[in-house]
Formats: structure tokens, sequence, C-alpha cells
């Protein structure tokens, strides 16, 4: 996580108190620290406890308690747990620290504000022994000093301690050996000493210190003293659960961050993830458009380096560049984004150069990437024949047709004993290679650091000639005028290439007949095979689309320049202005080959439909991003008051424009220019543009006393163009308020055992706009097919609303952390609840009006739930660390009020399935469940007739109505919710272990509770099409004869199967996410190399999953397990 530059001195119950104090430290860096006079006042101050026999530590609370000043030591060189006897009268400070330490072979020094415990030197003045004095300065990576390090030789208790300006001096007796630096919340680093006067060394954060500071994109602050709720995860953490994708890895940390599973996409490289936040806010628009992706009423708002960008960067970014990331869930955390906040905020934040020397670091990660067919359970050719015989496909009344049927049955069966099996799952798949490079070359001092970044990643999909390839190229140059002044510029081009199999929808091999050939007996591709007599269709071989002209692939190339100003007005005031523009352009082109079996239906097979064959398609859309934001932070204390004010402002401008067309009519798949086409498919090509800005100012105000009691209020005032112009500004707002119990005096006693106990509670409103830029206006298009006197006439596509305004989520929520022995133990759990009221929908309106429906704000949903989360040390000494975790959430959804558009779509849905039939020359298209919306119930709800079987006496279906009469007739009127989808408990639980250098990261994702609807139990079994491969379960389990008491109808039964709570399923689904192993190669070795770092890892995604429910998954793109090999090197 990106800290400021003091807050490396936070550690413990001090926060607050001490990012004031090095605040104010940061403006006299010049000035010599610690005079005489201030050492000795502060020895002499006068102090009183009675804590009995108590802990060191305790000890140090009180001191730090009665004198305001922080105790800084270092874990592995003193004994915080070690009993002494704390009842002091009126005693000096010199004299209570001279009692503590006595035999602890650690003395102390005062250090303006802090009193630094540091080995007590053992050294003679022995003059005849040559001595050696070495002064260094120690910084953090952004290279700004660290006070308060403590410097020793390692295996002696020879040392010292940094000043205010992290320098040091250190006199030994022999000019070879090695120096340790340690430091609360920092990496201990170890430098080899061979007699050099001077070292520059530069100290890392520790990841287990990483929670410390709360990054939200505008500024930081303390996490001891926020009242909001937030999951913040390190690079480290992140680099053991995925090597490319962010979105993914997040499930693991965050239980109520949970990516909605792709059922038909599979592990496609070029299919998004869905992911939710707390669970749905939104209904969506039920439309199907190129702005579907950016404007998700689900999905929440990433912000990237202080701006804001689309899933699609987030998808695509460079997971080797991220240093951290924070998620903001509640109204506290999220409210300062105002109207972009109510699903919530993911903050991202990339590493910066650090100062010194040159350095060079490299990354490479080797991905193999197999497919997982487990969820496939085919037949094979003997069984499929047998299936079709048993099913009465070769029988028939007609004695001649009868005799073909016979014969064409004995040509398979002849195939079959020959050894005919054909595994036509395997054919379009491959064992995917893909590889990611990253080098970052980055160096300066403490005035000018630059750092330039170069990416490529090769991301292959396991089906063939799939693939989604990405590069970039980033250059970051900042400027440091003494330490008052810090401007930083980035500037990054980012260019992705994606193509889609020409090999089709996987799914057509998973309806192949494995006793049909892919190949004659001389090598030819078979292009389609022999139909049975008792229909007329034939069926190709799947093989045959990639021989074909297919093309389908898109791209997008975008630049982004970041421009930072941070202006240090004095020890108080801090000024950040930051201006962001970036231009992106996209392309997508698809051709559809005239020979595809797309084709074979019955509507391109004679007249006009021979004419329609083949088709291109062609996209292209320009879009830029203008976003500037000013941010004036104020903090103080004033004794044991501690205020944090930040007054901001920000305007953001998003313009596209995109045009496309379609082109039907080829005569041949190898004429794929635009002009071989026909005509137009939609009449004449379509475009769109848009145009929209916001405006904001808001205001986040932090109070702490004592660092006990804590306050945070938040206020933003948006104003944006897509709404209409009644309503175009609206409020946000927050309250928040916390209490830290283990900074309380009656506390004290209890801090050996619980050294942090927090409770937080906070309640505000915050909003969303997820929809297009003109929605809320009236809008025309011109009418292109008269000229008029006066021109060309217009006509309103587009009926506004002048009152439609933002979706507004109210949400509270509580919170309560506890930690047990120093953080043996941790456990967060938090409750809440948010209601998203004036959701947008399509108002339904009388035709006079020469519209079907306009947009307006009536609907309202509510999610309730609570998140858990556990994580201890089973092992925790110098050699191993073996820590475990785990976490839980559970969402209850409920829509508490629709819009009569939704009514109108239900009743809809119930008409299309009450009087379903299939087209002409079509085949029976299975039944499915539709998403629908009643009040009261959940958005993820499962809706279906209740059903009580197959009857055992005639093998037909009985349902219940709505009376509870049972019935063999199904209809749509008596759907009832039979489950849903939304799991009652999900979340995630694994461990860590660390071992002189290894790292051993396991991490499972589980969720219990939720159901399923399984569509494979339908479309290949109990509805199963004979004229393709089914799943090996339809014979089983079937009626036949009256007493059966079967789970599915009779075989020879061909009537739809109709959507009933019969297949309504309770999924448990355990997944192991990562398996992950490692190896940093220790300092001592590599030194001798010239690296700074040296680092292999294994990692395994996916590796593999277990559910109650068996189903087929990955239909048009099958899953697919991960394996990779990386090598990190620094110089």
């Amino acid at each position: 996580m990106k800290k400021s530059n003091v807050l490396w001195l936070i550690f413990s119950k001090n926060k607050r108190q001490q990012f004031f104090r090095v605040m104010r430290l940061i403006g006299i860096l010049c000035v010599c620290f610690t005079c005489t006079l201030s050492a000795t006042v502060t020895a002499q101050q006068k102090l009183s406890m009675k804590l009995g026999e108590t802990s060191i530590k305790t000890v140090f609370e009180e001191i730090r308690r009665q004198t305001n000043r922080i105790v800084i030591y270092n874990d592995d060189r003193l004994a915080l747990r070690q009993k002494v006897n704390a009842d002091f009268e009126n005693l000096e400070l010199k004299e209570v620290l001279d009692r503590i330490l006595v035999g602890s072979n650690m003395t102390y020094r005062f250090v303006d504000d802090y009193i630094v415990i540091v080995p007590a030197a053992k050294m003679g003045r022995d003059s005849s022994i040559t001595r050696y004095t070495i002064k260094g300065k120690v910084v953090d990576k952004r290279g700004e000093p660290v006070p308060g390090v403590t410097v020793r030789l390692d295996s002696t208790t020879l040392g010292t301690a940094t000043d205010l300006n992290g320098e040091f001096s250190l006199t030994l007796s022999m000019n070879k050996g090695t120096l340790v630096f340690s430091f609360i919340g920092m990496k201990t680093r170890k430098v080899a000493y061979t007699g050099q006067k001077s070292l520059h060394v530069v100290m890392e954060e520790d990841a287990t210190e990483v929670e410390e500071v709360v990054v939200n994109g505008y500024f930081s602050k303390s996490k001891e003293s926020f009242t909001g709720n937030v999951v913040s995860v390190s690079k480290e953490e992140l680099a053991k659960v995925s090597s490319n994708n962010l979105i993914s890895a997040l499930q693991v940390f965050d239980p109520s961050f949970r990516l909605r599973e792709n059922v038909d996409m599979g592990s496609d490289p070029n299919s998004l993830p869905d992911f939710r936040i707390r669970g749905n806010s939104g209904f969506g628009t039920g439309r199907v458009s190129e702005a579907s992706l950016r404007n998700d009423p689900n999905l929440p708002t990433f912000i990237l380096d202080g701006y804001e960008v689309n899933v699609e960067k987030i998808f695509d970014l460079n997971i080797d560049r991220i240093e951290n990331v924070t998620i903001l869930k509640d109204a506290s955390a999220t409210a300062i984004y105002g109207s972009r906040a109510a699903n919530g905020v993911v903050v991202v934040t990339t590493k910066a150069p650090e100062p010194g020397q040159l350095r060079v670091a490299y990354n490479l990660n080797v991905a193999i990437t197999a497919p997982d067919l487990s969820d496939y359970d085919l037949m094979n050719a003997r069984e499929k024949l047998q299936a079709e015989l048993d099913a009465g496909l070769y029988d028939s009344d007609d004695i001649s047709s009868q005799q073909l049927l016979r014969m064409d049955y004995a040509e398979r069966l002849e195939r079959v004993q020959k050894g005919v099996n054909t595994y036509w799952l395997s054919k379009p798949l491959e064992i995917a290679v893909g590889h990611k490079h990253s080098l970052y070359v980055e160096g300066g001092d403490q005035s000018v650091r630059y750092g330039i970044d170069l990416n490529y990643q090769a991301n292959p999909g396991v089906m063939k000639k799939s693939e989604r390839d990405r590069f970039g190229v980033g250059f970051l140059l900042s400027y440091n005028l003494n330490n008052k002044l810090l401007f930083r510029n980035k500037l990054t081009v980012d260019k992705m290439k994606a193509n889609g199999s020409p090999y089709g929808s996987f799914r057509e091999f998973g309806k192949a007949n494995p006793y049909e050939q892919a190949y004659d007996e001389d090598g030819h591709l078979i292009l389609s095979f022999q139909p049975h007599v008792a229909t007329s269709r034939r069926f190709p071989n799947p093989l045959y689309e990639s021989t074909l002209n297919h093309k389908d692939f898109s791209t997008y190339t975008e630049w982004t320049d970041n421009f930072d100003l941070d202006w240090y007005m004095n020890d108080y005031f801090r000024l950040k202005a930051r201006l962001s523009y970036s231009e992106r352009t996209d392309k997508q082109e698809k051709f559809t080959d005239p020979e595809s079996s797309e084709y074979n239906k019955y509507e391109y097979q004679e007249g006009e439909g021979i004419l329609k064959k083949g088709e291109a398609y062609s996209f292209q859309e320009k879009s830029s991003n203008l976003d500037l934001n000013v941010v004036l932070s104020y903090n103080r204390q004033f004794g044991q008051h501690y205020l944090s004010a930040v007054l901001g402002a920000n305007v953001i401008e998003s313009r596209f424009a995109n045009e496309s067309y379609s082109v039907i009519g080829f005569p041949t798949g190898s004429m794929d220019y635009i002009s071989f086409g026909k005509e137009f498919k939609d009449l004449s090509p379509d475009g769109e543009e848009g145009l929209s800005r916001l405006v904001g100012a808001f205001m986040n105000l932090n109070y702490t006393w004592n660092n006990i009691y804590l306050l945070d209020l938040s206020g933003r005032y948006d104003g944006s163009s897509k709404f209409g112009s009644n309503k175009r500004y609206a409020p946000f707002w927050s309250v928040g308020i916390g209490w830290n119990i283990h900074n309380e005096k009656f506390f004290g006693g209890l801090t050996s055992v619980i050294n942090h106990l927090k409770i937080t509670a906070n309640v505000g409103a915050t909003g969303k706009a997820s929809f297009e830029a003109y929605e809320a206006q009236d809008v025309y298009e011109y009418y292109k097919g008269q000229w008029y006197a006066g021109g060309l006439g217009v006509i309103m596509n587009n009926m506004g609303n002048t009152n439609l305004q933002w979706e507004k989520t109210k949400t509270f929520d509580g919170n309560f952390e506890i930690q047990f022995k120093d953080g043996l133990v941790s456990l967060d759990a938090n409750y809440y609840v948010k209601r998203t009221k004036d959701l947008l929908a399509d108002i339904t309106i009388p035709l006079s009006s020469g519209f079907e429906s306009y947009r307006d704000n009536l609907g309202e949903l509510e999610n309730k739930g609570f998140e858990i989360s556990l994580r201890g040390f089973i092992l925790r000494n110098k050699d191993v660390v073996l820590n475990v975790f785990g976490s839980i959430a559970h969402n209850k959804n409920v829509i508490k009020k629709i819009a009569n558009s939704l009514e109108t779509y239900n009743k809809k849905v119930d008409d299309e399935q009450d009087n379903y039939e299939p087209g002409w020359g079509e085949s029976i298209e299975t039944a499915k469940p539709m998403v629908q919306f009643k009040e009261g119930q959940s958005s993820t709800a499962i809706y279906a007739v209740k059903s009580h079987g197959i009857n055992p006496m005639n093998g037909k279906e009985v349902f219940e109505d709505l009376n509870g009469n049972l019935t063999y007739k199904w209809s749509a009127a008596n759907k009832i919710v039979c489950g849903d989808t939304e799991p009652k408990v999900s979340g995630a639980f694994g461990l860590n272990a660390d071992w002189k250098g290894f790292n051993l990261n396991m991490s499972f994702l589980y969720q219990c509770g939720g159901q399923v609807y399984n569509q494979t139990l339908v479309d290949r079994v109990e509805d199963a099409d004979l004229n393709y491969n089914v799943d090996r379960r339809v014979m089983k389990g079937r009626w036949k004869k009256p007493g059966d008491h079967t789970f599915f109808k009779d075989i020879k039964n061909r009537e739809r199967t109709e959507v009933s709570s019969r297949f309504v399923q309770d999924e448990n689904v355990l997944q192991l996410k990562s398996l992950s192993l490692s190896y940093s190669f220790p300092q001592q070795l590599i030194g001798k190399w010239g690296m700074e770092r040296l680092k292999l890892n294994f990692l395994m995604e996916d590796v593999f999953r277990l559910s109650s429910v068996k189903r087929e998954r990955g239909l048009d793109y099958p899953f697919a397990r991960t394996f990779n090999l990386g090598l990190q090197v620094q110089f």
C-alpha cells in the first residue's frame, strides 16, 4: 500500500499521534535533531504507575500515555512479554527505563518525541584496537528518511539508531561483517559491510503491516482512526494467488467480492468477468449493446493511481506493476466518490520508482494452460448407438423405412466394431503455452526520479487460435523541489489484440456423435455426416468450420498521461492537484463464411435467403477521458485532539463516438472484402456518440480524541450532464463513529492479551449513474428517406425525462475488530444494510405517444448481510511462520419495488413460455428458466412450477398449481420461487507458510446453500436429442413401465419438458483456487552476483472444483487449469 513518508513510524496504538508528529518533522528535516537540553528535560520527566507485575510492553504503553512520547524498539532484541515490577511513584523517566531494562542488554536514547531502545554497546575503549566508523542514511522506497531504525552488527549487541534525518554513525573494531537494519512495520534488511565509509540503505514496508494506512484514491489516512470498512491487499499477497488476473484473485481476500461463474464462456481469455460487491444493486437495462460494459448497474468503480478507469483496463492490467489494492465497501469509505460509489470502489495503486542507484527488475512468467473437461460425461460410440436403438430411432411402422433404418444401424455398428470412437471434445483444444515479460528500470536521487516500464503478455486460450495478447510501455518522471513541491508525470501506452477461435462454439463438438469419423480413409476432412432417414437434416462436421475463412478479432490502443502536483505548504497544509487525459481507439471485425453451418437453417435454403449467406461486421470507436481533481488537506494535533480535514473538487469529461455496419450476401469465403457483399444487413451503417460531464465538490473531516474516540464526516455534491435538467445535482454524505477500546486506560491491564479492540459504525448515502449520456434528453435523428423543401426532416427516437436522476443507495455498516497476542489471532466482523432507491427502469406508456416506454426512476432493492474474516498464526518464530485464514459472507437480496415495465416484462416471459412453438424446420428448443422480477423476492430467484415428480403409473410429470391442486398441465401462471442462485454463505480459507526463503500458499473458495437449475439434465438427458451425443445418464432412471419410480420420463416421450422444480438442485462448491510455492534466494548469496533479488515461483490456478451438482460447464468455451512458472530478478 502506498504510505505517507511519515507513516513508517506508525505502529501499535499510536497511529494518529505519530502521523501528526512526523508530518511536523518533515518541514524541518534540514535542522539538526535533538539537542542535549531537550533530551535532558525528557529524561527528568516524573512518572507514577501502579501496574504491579506486568510486561515490558505494557510499561512502554503507560510511558506513552503519561509522556506523550513513543517508544521504538525491535521485537527480535527485546523480550516484550518479560515480567517486571511496575510500581513507581514520582520517578524520573530515566530511572524508570533503567529499572525495566535491567538485564536485557538494551539501553535507550531520546530522539525528539521518541524513546529509541537499542542494544547496549559492550566494547571497551582499548586504544590499541583499530576502530572503523561507518556513517549512512536509511530511507524508504520513496527516498524519505526513516528515523528510529535500529542498526546492529549481526550476531552482536553493538548498534545504534537513525536520527530524524534517517542518518546513523556506528564505530566498530572490525571492517567486515553484516549490518542488520530493523524497524517496526518494515522488512528487516541485512547489508554486507566490507570497510566502506558510508552506506545508503533503502527499506521496504512489511506486507504484514500493509493495512496500517487506508488509500482511497484521493488521500490516505491511518486505519487506526478510520471508521469505514475496507479490505487492503498487498502485492505479495496478490502474487501468491494469481499471476495475471487481479479481479479473480480478489475473491480470496474479500468474501463479499464474488465472481459470477459464466457456465457458457468458461475460461475464454476474451470474456470479461461478471462480479459484484455485496450483491446486486440494479436490475440492468435488458439491452444488448456496445455500451453494456460501461453501463453495468452492478459493477464497482475502479480507481487506478487516483483516476477512474473502466473494468477492461483493470482486467488487462499487468499485475506485476501493482503495489496494493484497496476495496472500499461502505458509505464512510466510499462517500467521497458520491455518485459513483453505490457499488463500492476498488482502488489500485501501482509501484513508484525508488531513489538511489540504477535498478533493473525483470519478471518472467510461463503459463501452461490445460483444458478441464471433468464436468463432461458423454457417451462413447457403443453406448450412444445402443441408446439410439433403445429409444426407437431405428424403428418405423413403414416397412421400407424400417429397412433403410436397419441399414443405417448396421453401417454405424460396423464402424463401432472396427474401433471408431471419436473423442470430439479434444479436436478443437490444445495445451496452451503463454508467456509474460515485465521489465522495469528505475533510478534517480532525492530530487529527480524516473521509471521505465515495458511489459508483454501472450495469453493463448485452450481452444486453438484463440488468444488475448497485451503490450504496454510506460515512462514516469518526478521532481522533488526541496521537499516542498513534488511534480510527477506518468505516460503509458497500452495495446491489446484478441482473436476468437475459428473452431466456433465448443458445444458443437459436444454434440457430435462418437461413431462418426472426422477424416475419411484418405485423410481428407469429412464435410458432413449422413442423417437418419427420419430427418432431412445433414449434420456438419464441426471441424469443417475451422477450414473456412472465419474472422473474429478485436483490438484497442490507449494512451494515458497523468500529471500530479504535490505541494507541502507547511507543517499542516498539503495541496495535491491531478490531471489525467487519455484517448482510446477500439476496433472489431468479424466475418462469417457463407459456407458456415450457421446457414443450414431453412430460411437460407431457397429464394432470397440463398443470397444472404455470409456476413462481414465492422465496429470502430474512439473515446477520450479528461479527469481533473484538486485536494487540500489539513492535519494537526492539539494535545490529545487530532484533526484531519480534506476539501476537494473534481471534473470529469468523457466522450465517445463509434460507427458500425454489417454487410451480408458474399459469394465465397475468399471474397471477404466489403465490396463483395450484396447489401447492408440493417439497411444502412449505424453510429453513436456521447458526451458526459461530471463536476463535484467534496469534504472529509476526521477527528480523534487521544486515539480512542473517532468521528468521520464526509460530504459530496455532484452534478452531471446525464440527468434531467431538473435533477442535475444531488448531495451524498456519510457519518462514521468509532471506539478504540484498546487505548482506554481501563483496558491497560488486558493489552498483553488483547492488543486491539475496535468498534465502528457508519451510515450514509451514495449514488450511481449507469446509463448512456443522452437518456434524459429528447433525441432526434434525421429522416433520410425523404427530402423536403426546407431540407431533411427529423424523427424523435428517444423520449427524454427532465426529472431523471441518480440511483441512490443508503447504507448502514457496523464493524467489530479484535486482535489477540500481538496479532496471533485477529477477527473482523461486520453487518450491513444497503438499500438502493430510484432504480432506473423503462416505464410503459400508451402507444399513442409514439413510444412504448421511457426512462424513469422507479424501483427499490435491498441487500442485507454480514462478513467475518479470521486470521491466526499457528507458528511464528525466526525460522518458520505458519498462518491460516478464513472468511464467510452472507447476503440477502430483496426487491422492494418494481416499475410497470418489469411487470410487463414478467408477463411477456410467461406468455412466451406458455405459447412456445418451434420455427419452421427447427428442432424443439429445450425450456430454460428466465429471469423475472417480483416484489418481495430476490433478483436472483429461480422461477419454476412446483413438481411432484414422475407419476409411476403413466410416466407423466405431476405439477402443483397455486391453489395446491395437482395437475398434468404445465402453466406459467403457476410458477413460484423454487430456489436462488445467490448462496446462503460463501467465502475463502487457506494457509500460508514461510521457512528459510520458501513460501507455500493454498487458497480455497467455497459456497453453500444456493440453488442452480441443472440445464444439463434437461438438454442432455430428459429432452436429449438423440441425433446428437448426450450425457451417459440419458438411459438411467427412465420410466419404462407402470410401477417404475423414476426421476426421468420415458425416453420415447419427445414432448418438451417445461421448467419445473424437479431440476432445481442445491449447489455446494469447494474450489482450490490457487496453490503456490516460491523460493527467495538469500541476500548474502545473490549479493555476490550483483543482485538485490532473485525469486523462483510455481503457481497453479483453478486446481480443482468439487460441486454437489453434476452438470456440464464451459459450453461455448471450456474451463481450464493453469500452471505458472515464474522468475523475478532485480539488479
